[in-house]
């Protein structure tokens, strides 16, 4: 029984909203408390304290140096402030929306990127609820942010304090606003740009969807936000000279980039976090083939997603984030190029959707056949049989382990085969045009 608060907001079941409720509070404290305990001090990686390293590491140290006009990509930077390496190459325009945070005493920076984080979180559980069908109510919505908290990505988010959560939020938001907002889904598409993982398979799978407009406009927006802090960085690193600047940020993107492959985490052939397909094969072959062959893979990969899309969008039958589009385009987005166990929380709107079943084309599907999918789509963000914890308390043979962290990519490549199938538009929906 539904019961109405001020403002259009209800709680739904009452029940349900409670036992959420308690569930998000304990789930928060508790990762709040393991930040405190496992506090990492500022300096090189330590895998037994890593609360808030990558809002260290990440974010805050190298804002710093971006706002000096020092290269937060080079060794120089890596040797003068307290961090594990220097950053990967990411778009600087991350780091410019967090100057705010990165001005102020480090504390204070955590004590206030831990607010932003809820209110991140906060903004992702509502939209979610909206699009599956569900707004404002407020038991879905403890529900959806709880499912968030208690999962992997949720937690290692909060707990390490990276920016996933901006980048899912303004993932949604483009995908939300592309149609009838494009100048607003640009704006989100310059948040996504930050990385380049995000964006690229992100912007080819808008494209089929027929976004061309916030697409050519987030192009724009993404360029300049790029180019003006890396010339900043530029002039500074070559004393004046931008040309001599551009060239030594160059090579120092390509060395650390080797720097960021060469991590245990990083690596295809060795990573348990890693979720996109191409890692699990370089798994089993035991080698990297490098840039290249990632980049051909996405695009063989994105090619029967894109036309699913496409005929999706002639026919006319987009259901959302939260439905079986949004299903078939978050998805792919995970198994055509690199990502880890944190990006996995792009799957909590379609999850979502397929828990609530009141978008139609959810509906029309068995049970069974969204049992499954709920469970492909939902694997990623439990399976702790891939975690440092796990792994390393144990001695298992090499091949278990290599099954263990090859079941979130596996399940995702299943999940993307059965939503293509899906996805494809039948008659009834095309005629429905």
């Amino acid at each position: 029984m539904l019961v109405s608060l001020r403002e259009g907001w209800s709680v739904g079941n009452r029940v349900v909203a409670i036992v959420a409720g308690l569930f998000l509070a304990v789930g928060l404290a508790g990762t709040f408390v393991r930040v405190v305990v496992d506090y990492q001090v500022p300096g090189p990686f330590d895998p037994e304290h890593q609360g808030l390293c990558d809002f260290h590491n990440g974010i805050y140290f190298p804002t710093r140096a971006v706002l000096q006009g020092e290269s937060p990509y080079s060794d120089a930077y890596a040797a003068k402030y307290p961090v594990a390496r220097q950053i990967p190459f990411f778009s600087p325009v991350i780091l410019l929306m967090h100057a705010p945070l990165a001005v102020l005493p480090l504390h204070v920076g955590e004590f206030l990127n831990a607010i932003l984080q809820l209110f991140l979180l906060a903004s992702i559980a509502i939209l979610v609820a909206r699009e599956a069908g569900a707004a404002r109510r407020l038991d879905v919505v403890f529900s959806i942010a709880a499912a968030m908290v208690f999962s992997r990505g949720g937690h290692i988010t909060l707990f390490n304090g990276y920016f996933t959560y901006q980048l899912v939020l303004a993932t949604f938001l483009s995908l939300v606003w592309a149609d009838r907002h494009p100048v607003r889904a640009a704006w989100a598409l310059l948040v996504v740009s930050a990385k380049p993982t995000y964006i690229l398979p992100l912007g080819f799978l808008m494209l089929a969807r027929g976004n061309v407009r916030c697409l050519v406009l987030g192009a724009v927006f993404s360029i300049l936000g790029a180019v003006v802090p890396l010339a900043w960085i530029a002039h500074h690193e070559g004393d004046g000279d931008l040309a001599a600047g551009v060239s030594m940020l160059k090579q120092q993107i390509v060395d650390t980039q080797a720097v960021h492959r060469s991590m245990d985490d990083e690596s295809p052939v060795c990573s348990w976090t890693r979720l996109d397909l191409f890692a699990i094969i370089a798994k089993w072959r035991g080698g990297d083939p490098g840039d290249l062959p990632h980049i051909l893979a996405m695009a063989g990969l994105l090619v029967i997603p894109m036309l699913v899309l496409f005929r999706r969008w002639r026919a006319d039958c987009d259901d959302g984030i939260s439905g079986v589009t949004g299903g078939l385009l978050l998805t792919a987005m995970l198994v055509s190029l690199y990502h880890q166990s944190y990006d996995s929380l792009l799957l909590i709107a379609p999850v979502a959707g397929i828990c609530l079943s009141r978008l139609p084309e959810w509906k029309s599907l068995s049970v069974w056949s969204r049992v499954l999918l709920f469970g492909l789509m939902a694997f990623p963000a439990i399976n702790y049989l891939s975690t440092r914890t796990f792994l390393l308390r144990f001695e298992l043979p090499e091949t278990v382990v290599r099954v263990f962290t090859s079941l979130n990519g596996i399940s995702l490549a299943m999940a993307l085969v059965s939503l293509c199938f899906i996805a494809w538009p039948r008659k009834t929906q095309e005629t429905a045009k």
